[in-house]
C-alpha cells in the first residue's frame, strides 16, 4: 500500500472497508484480489471532492475477478479487472462514503 502525506494508515483501512463492505453487497460472483491506497494525488482529490460536495476525497484502487457465471451483466464473464478505482468521501472527521466506481 503505498504511504500517505494526507491520511494515516488507520484512516486508509477505514476506507479499504467500506469498499469491501460495499464489494461484498454488490459485486455478486466476484472475487475481489488486492485493494490499496493509490497515492496523494491531490489535484484529483480536489476534483472529485468539488463534484460531490465534500471536503475530503480518498481513492483506492483494486483488482478483482469475474466469474464465469452469475455476475454482473456489464461485467465480462471469467475476466480480470486491474486498477479499478473507487472513490469515497467525507467531512473532516467523519466517516468515509463510497461515491463511485470505475476506470
Amino acid at each position: 500500500m503505498e504511504q500517505s502525506e494526507l491520511y494515516t494508515e488507520k484512516e486508509i483501512e477505514a476506507a479499504i472497508l467500506v469498499v469491501q463492505d460495499y464489494f461484498d453487497h454488490h459485486f455478486n460472483s466476484c472475487k475481489l484480489l488486492t485493494i490499496g491506497y493509490s497515492g496523494d494525488n491531490e489535484k484529483e482529490f480536489d476534483e472529485w471532492a468539488e463534484h460531490y460536495g465534500a471536503e475530503e476525497v480518498i481513492i483506492l484502487t483494486s483488482s478483482f475477478k469475474v466469474a464465469a457465471e452469475g455476475a454482473e451483466p456489464t461485467l465480462e464473464p471469467n475476466s480480470t479487472h486491474t486498477d479499478w478505482k473507487w472513490i469515497l468521501v467525507r467531512n473532516v472527521g467523519g466517516k468515509w462514503e463510497h461515491k463511485g466506481h470505475g476506470y
